[in-house]
């Protein structure tokens, strides 16, 4: 055509399509995203339950080591006493040389766990800084919590709704949902076309030399309308022959779909398990706690009444340090069987619950 050879053509055209029947595949697209969307919203819920619970087990932990350091320190402070009036009846001819040697020893022992649990406080406070969001290096100030009620412990049983499962129950949905859509390759697709614009040529006149010759007096708007025009187009496809492509992705699909289910019920006894071992852990926590509550005062004063004893010369040296190593083991078995308790009621919360 010299006229589109010489003169250029030009197109504008808007097209439309709409799926008639699809087998399913587009709603079943739609299932599939909105399943992959609470899958996602479920795992942000595990990672919001973890740094919970993981801020809760570094908070005891450093409450746990800062009441070993109190406890110690003041433990060092008595046997700095003790060893003074060692060392006041060795000047006066005693024979307590061998009593020095034992308290010596026990105080350098004791200096030493207490900067291990100085090192503990340190290495908790750097994790819980980093938790929230703050520098490491950062001081931070505990408020110590209320000794905790031993009555309450949790007995929310929502173990079977925690975000493990529900994420696992949304991957089943999705998996559903592309099961329908490879199903849907081997049924008939019917699609309606429609296209409407202009194709025109000679695009340096707003009046082409052909229009111009066929009618003398034509206009730029009867241009247009010539150049106008539409079009719908029907289309029907339906796969006779893939060679077993179609059948081996719904297979694939029915697999998929099959360990999405296995891994609802994993998720579910692994929930089931967490929050059993937690609630054990809280009833033999609660009977430990009790006993060492009673325990622990006692064995401070059965140090001191040693210490006494001591000094009066109705007890040895070893008895006194016995003594002080129950005190100081009872205050500290006392402030860690109640920070695992706390740990312990994070746990059951975190998988008892949504």
């Amino acid at each position: 055509d010299p006229v589109v050879t010489n003169a250029g053509e030009f197109r504008l055209q808007a097209l439309g399509r709409q799926p008639l029947t699809d087998g399913g595949a587009r709603r079943a697209a739609v299932a599939r995203a909105r399943a992959d969307l609470a899958a996602a919203g479920g795992r942000y819920r595990i990672a919001e339950k973890d740094l919970y619970l993981e801020v809760v087990t570094q908070f005891n932990e450093m409450l746990t080591a800062r009441e070993e350091m109190l406890a110690r320190r003041a433990g060092i402070a008595r046997l700095e006493s003790y060893r003074t009036s060692l060392k006041s009846r060795q000047a006066s001819g005693q024979a307590v040389a061998a009593d020095l040697l034992k308290t010596d020893v026990r105080v350098a022992s004791e200096e030493a766990s207490f900067l291990e649990a100085q090192r503990r406080v340190d290495d908790s406070r750097i994790a819980l800084n980093d938790l929230m969001g703050r520098a490491p290096a950062a001081p931070l100030e505990l408020a110590a919590p209320a000794f905790p009620d031993l009555a309450a412990a949790s007995e929310s049983a929502a173990w079977g709704e925690t975000p493990e499962v529900a994420e696992a129950l949304a991957e089943v949905r999705s998996a559903d949902a592309a099961l329908t859509v490879a199903r849907a390759e081997r049924k008939p697709h019917l699609d309606l076309s429609a296209d409407v614009g202009f194709w025109g040529s000679d695009t340096s006149h707003l009046v082409p030399a052909d229009l111009k010759a066929m009618h003398p007096d034509a206009t730029f708007w009867d241009r247009v309308r010539r150049d106008a025009g539409y079009s719908f187009t029907l289309s029907l496809s339906w796969p006779i022959f893939d060679f077993g492509a179609i059948r081996a992705r719904v297979a694939q699909a029915n697999h998929t779909l099959a360990q999405a289910k296995a891994k609802v019920e994993l998720a579910r006894r692994d929930s089931h398990r967490q929050w059993e071992q937690a609630r054990s852990a809280l009833r033999a926590l609660s009977q430990e706690i009790a006993l060492l509550a009673r325990a622990e005062p006692v064995a401070r004063d059965a140090y001191l009444e040693a210490e006494s004893r001591y000094r009066g010369g109705a007890a040895s040296s070893l008895e006194v340090i016995d003594a002080y190593a129950a005190s100081i083991e009872a205050t500290v078995r006392l402030s860690e069987a109640v920070s695992r308790y706390r740990i312990s009621r994070a746990l059951a919360e975190r998988w008892g619950t949504p």
